[in-house]
């Protein structure tokens, strides 16, 4: 499924909150409170509050998060039960943190929302961005409200989430982030990046011949340019520049980075298909100084003081909540303890993994 071709700015706060809150809200990412009672109305979806959330409720929430994020829903019974359970979830947790910014007197007016979306717009759609964009909504069946509104509780959510962990933050003194610092310099240092070649193949017996060329002394970029699917980089003899290990696909990353500067390696699955690969180049890692990163390290430990802060504070207010959900809408998990993982995912956090480095395997 593909969505509107936007995204929504993120500052620093959003990035954070993000990752803890709900809009689209990690499925287990919270502990909600259940209270077993058998009075909801046969089309209820779960009730808070007072308020009901009907099953054709959620199900337009379900669209409306494929409209604007691309989230799509699964096709398979199980898989689309566990979709409705985790959108369910979602949906409860937003409208309990709806509810505690109400209670701080936090809102969003329509300008502040109205004069983002403009800046987004001409940002991303360039010439004559309100044409583009009422073309837009029109393919994907939204509305401007539709976006408006989501743009307003994502900045709701997020002074939320920066009153809640103000104090917190203020905790990052310089000495405590030397002291961060001090404790693991290693992951603050620069590390060790490969300058890589790569050959991508349907195959693993297609890979195994062309590392067997290659050993043979055949040149690895002619390999490439006359075997590799990879269209980004075939015509560049299958170069990928050179990157940190953070960077590739986790089974590639450890072939690749257990080579020998010169070596090959292989083959590799990944998602794109079997891989050989050459280590052009090895730049060893190297540590760092605390005053070129002083700012990197503040950024780090604000992030983790800000993170703990929340979800203490979210976990305190969840369970404080009475969510009564319908049988089929219940999650298999309402009050475990909070996880990263989950169903439907969180359009303000760019996906885990994702590379800079164009078709990096």
């Amino acid at each position: 499924m593909r969505s509107l071709p936007f995204s929504v700015p993120q500052t620093l706060w959003t990035r954070i909150a993000a990752a803890v809150l709900a809009l689209v809200v990690l499925a287990g990412l919270v502990v909600v409170g259940v209270r077993h009672f058998t009075g909801l109305p046969e089309d209820a979806a779960f009730s808070y509050g007072g308020k009901v959330v009907t099953q054709d409720d959620l199900a337009g929430r379900a669209d409306l998060l494929g409209a604007l994020y691309g989230v799509k829903q699964p096709t398979r019974k199980a898989e689309r039960e566990t979709f409705q359970r985790d959108v369910s979830k979602a949906v409860a947790v937003s409208m309990i943190l709806d509810r505690a910014a109400d209670e701080r007197d936090i809102s969003i007016s329509d300008k502040s929302a109205r004069d983002t979306l403009a800046s987004m717009l001409k940002a991303q759609l360039g010439a004559d961005p309100d044409a583009a964009f009422t073309a837009i909504l029109g393919e994907f069946g939204v509305s401007e409200n539709d976006v408006l509104d989501e743009l307003k509780r994502q900045q709701k959510i997020a002074r939320l989430f920066q009153d809640v962990t103000a104090k917190a933050v203020a905790a990052a003194t310089p000495s405590a982030v030397k002291a961060s610092f001090d404790k693991d310099p290693a992951q603050f240092a620069v590390p060790e990046r490969r300058r890589l070649s790569n050959v991508v193949v349907a195959t693993r017996k297609q890979a195994a011949a062309v590392l067997a060329r290659a050993r043979k002394g055949e040149s690895f970029s002619r390999l490439a340019r006359q075997t590799s699917l990879d269209d980004a980089t075939r015509d560049k003899g299958g170069a990928l520049g050179t990157v940190s290990e953070s960077q590739l696909d986790p089974t590639f990353a450890k072939a690749a980075f257990a080579a020998s500067d010169g070596g090959l390696f292989g083959p590799v699955k990944s998602q794109f298909g079997w891989n050989v690969g050459r280590v052009g180049r090895i730049v060893p890692g190297r540590p760092v100084a605390f005053a070129t990163v002083k700012d990197d390290v503040a950024d780090a430990l604000r992030s983790e003081l800000a993170l703990a802060a929340w979800r203490r504070w979210l976990g305190d207010e969840i369970k404080d909540a009475h969510v009564d959900y319908a049988a089929d809408y219940r999650p298999d998990h309402p009050d475990a303890a909070p996880s990263d993982s989950g169903v439907v995912p969180n359009p303000a956090v760019p996906s885990a993994g994702v590379s800079s480095t164009p078709s990096v395997p």
